[in-house]
């Protein structure tokens, strides 16, 4: 049975800084709650969605992997 949304997301709202990568930053995307966190595991806090660690577009994933 999948947890649901206890809104917690809307608290935990990691702000978006422009000119750096998202996930440079060590930042990861809930698909559910569709928030930015910054947050040590890979399972959301709030719903327990299983958390998007880089990005989905090829060529901002291609950058990610030459700077590492």
């Amino acid at each position: 049975m999948p947890m649901t949304c206890r809104n917690l997301c809307e608290r935990l709202d990691s702000k978006i800084i422009v000119g750096k990568s998202i996930y440079e930053e060590g930042k990861k995307y809930c698909r559910r709650c569709e928030v930015y966190f910054l947050h040590d595991g890979s399972f959301c806090p709030c719903c327990g969605i299983r958390l998007r660690v880089s990005p989905v577009n090829k060529k901002a994933r291609n950058r990610k992997r030459d700077t590492v």
